[in-house]
């Protein structure tokens, strides 16, 4: 038969035979009449092949699942056929793989839609946390403070999506009052006011900031913040401070290294008790 013929059969190309043929997965039948002739022998092949590659099996795989199969049936042994299946084994591993990912991006595309139809943004952040920041830029009357509140939002964006950041600092902003979204405005504004001589404070007022947003933080939660504490992950939260000095100005580095250890310094003690 001809290529054409035996494409039509097998439900492929011309082109994916003759690319067959380079990668050494079909052989090249000789010449007659001055074209290729393909035979049964031929057929069954590419048939093997389509099949395995429809169930997902990669061709460089099907290759040596294929000879390996040939080559045991000569030698009268169960090696090839241990060999396949040690193959079509992985293959379906891998597939296993897939599948859990697959629905891992149906569960944030639904999560999404969610979010969206609750007039929410399209963000790795919880829509509470987006609304929080939201509420801070509209606020803010100083663009020195709304650059401050933008490179907070920024970081929270990247460290949700690294997933290093505790889901459970949702509730931090979920029962935030009027007076409580003012104390966050005034302390973003402040910020920025310090923003170009933080790196000119003593260790004594650095600790007095710090000091200062974890009060502010345990006013907030009141009697929810020892459950808050306890159920956090310590790796995830260190994984939140570290990154949070990491992306820090250089100049205000000093200052969120002592926020971030001042709040891990309450995770921990409160995580002990």
């Amino acid at each position: 038969m001809r290529i054409k013929e035996l494409a039509a059969l097998t439900g492929t190309t011309v082109r994916t035979i003759r690319y067959y043929h380079q990668i050494g997965l079909l052989p090249v039948p000789a010449r007659r009449d001055g074209a290729r002739d393909y035979d049964m022998t031929h057929l069954a092949r590419l048939v093997r092949v389509r099949w395995l590659g429809q169930a997902g099996i990669p061709l460089a795989t099907i290759a040596t699942m294929l000879d390996g199969q040939a080559a045991a049936g000569s030698r009268a042994d169960d090696a090839g056929r241990e060999s396949a299946l040690a193959d079509l084994r992985a293959g379906v591993a891998a597939l296993d793989e897939q599948l859990a990912e697959l629905y891992a991006q149906r569960e944030r595309l639904t999560g999404l839609i969610a979010g969206v139809e609750r007039g929410g943004q399209l963000s790795p952040m919880p829509p509470v946390i987006a609304r929080f920041y939201d509420q801070m830029a509209a606020r803010a009357t100083d663009e020195k403070a709304r650059r401050v509140i933008r490179r907070e939002r920024d970081f929270m964006e990247l460290a949700f999506y690294r997933g290093d950041m505790p889901a459970e600092s949702a509730i931090v902003y979920a029962g935030l009052t009027d007076a409580g979204l003012a104390e966050s405005l005034d302390l973003f504004q402040r910020i920025a006011e310090r923003a170009e001589r933080l790196e000119l404070l003593d260790e004594r007022e650095i600790a007095r900031i710090a000091d200062g947003v974890v009060d502010r933080l345990s006013r907030q939660l009141g009697t929810e913040l020892p459950g808050i504490v306890r159920s956090l992950d310590l790796d995830v939260a260190r994984r939140a401070a570290d990154l949070y000095v990491r992306l820090a100005d250089p100049r205000q580095r000093r200052l969120h290294r002592a926020i971030a250890d001042a709040l891990i310094a309450v995770i921990e003690k409160g995580r002990a008790e």
